[in-house]
């Protein structure tokens, strides 16, 4: 008979970790996701500079060391428990006109504004080149200037016929919305998705087997090596001395090496250390059978990977991305560290 109890709250998503940040993890948050455009090539530098005398500049992304005119992107962090309303947002908009006005740095290519949530009358603003009462961005906040007579509070210039002729003529098209759906997206390919989040992204395919060893492979399968020799009782120095009867189960092991390769590389990129982490948790569960005395190395090899296959991992996040023969493959992965060995005469090495 089946007993229904409650399981506990469901985790909280990335939307709704968003709001439990503050500002300057908001702040980061855009950050790390703009560094992950460097990394696939959008950008060559990237730098934060929110704070006191920022210019209405939190984070950057350069396509190129200086930063001439569209050659950079701007992100604009703002992180409120309401919604962006255009009067909120006013101020942010009047210094970054003016600053650029004023060449005190030049147009980017593109202004972000990257809020947690943006109002509809704001939304419309920045979305609709005109809208039903043939408001826009740019008559819009030319009459906040007027009305508020250069006074935003945190920013405050006096409208001249020279600025109000460069907001004229500003093209007000590369001020756009980049969602928390969009920012999640991106933020998603990169290591601190885990660390931030909690959430791993799909696993990627297994690199192939090459068709000959590579230098990586070297130290496993002299170990290998020296386990079929000790099976045959002859020395099996080289990949080409292996006996013929273990040239399917060398192929198999190579497999197996392999798919941890493949956990050990989506680990790099994601939660950096995990694999390491991992190969310490097998190494603990396979010693009680790895320190038995075995008639011969592959007879050693049988029974260790058949632990380590049954370990129970889950306290290591990777546990959630296993693939059938991940666990069997550390064992070649611990050997090419030099922590596994097969047959007792390597131990001493």
């Amino acid at each position: 008979m089946s007993i229904a109890y409650h399981r506990g709250p469901s985790l909280p998503t990335p939307e709704q970790r968003l709001l439990l940040m503050n500002e300057d993890d908001w702040e980061n948050f855009i950050l790390q996701s703009v560094y992950q455009l460097a990394k696939e090539g959008v950008y060559t530098q990237v730098h934060r500079i929110g704070g006191a005398g920022d210019k209405g500049r939190d984070v950057c992304g350069n396509t190129q060391e200086k930063t001439e005119f569209c050659s950079w992107d701007l992100y604009q962090a703002k992180h409120y428990e309401d919604t962006l309303s255009p009067s909120t947002f006013a101020p942010d908009l009047a210094k970054f006109l003016f600053y650029v006005f004023s060449k005190q740095y030049t147009q980017p290519k593109n202004y972000f504004i990257c809020a947690l949530r943006i109002g509809p009358k704001l939304y419309d603003l920045v979305t609709n080149p005109i809208s039903l009462n043939g408001e826009t961005l740019k008559t819009w906040i030319l009459k906040e200037w007027e009305n508020k007579k250069g006074d935003f509070k945190t920013f405050k210039k006096d409208m001249t016929p020279e600025l109000e002729l460069f907001i004229e003529k500003f093209p007000f098209d590369i001020i756009k919305i980049k969602t928390p759906s969009e920012l999640i997206d991106i933020h998603s390919r990169t290591d601190k998705h885990w660390e931030v989040f909690g959430i791993l992204g799909p696993r990627g395919d297994n690199p192939e087997v090459p068709n000959e060893p590579e230098i990586q492979e070297q130290n496993y399968i002299k170990k290998l090596c020296k386990a079929y020799g000790s099976a045959q009782q002859k020395e099996v120095l080289s990949i080409s001395e292996i006996p013929k009867i273990y040239n399917k189960h060398f192929s198999q092991q190579r497999i197996l090496f392999y798919s941890a390769e493949g956990l050990n590389r989506f680990s790099r990129d994601k939660i950096p250390g995990a694999f390491e982490d991992l190969l310490d948790q097998v190494n603990t569960g396979i010693g009680s059978v790895e320190s038995l005395p075995y008639t011969h190395g592959v007879e050693k090899i049988t029974e260790v990977q058949k632990v380590a296959n049954a370990l129970q991992v889950t306290s290591n996040p990777l546990h959630a991305r296993l693939q059938a023969g991940d666990l069997q493959g550390t064992c070649h992965h611990l050997a090419n560290n030099r922590t596994l060995c097969w047959v007792e005469e390597d131990e001493d090495e």
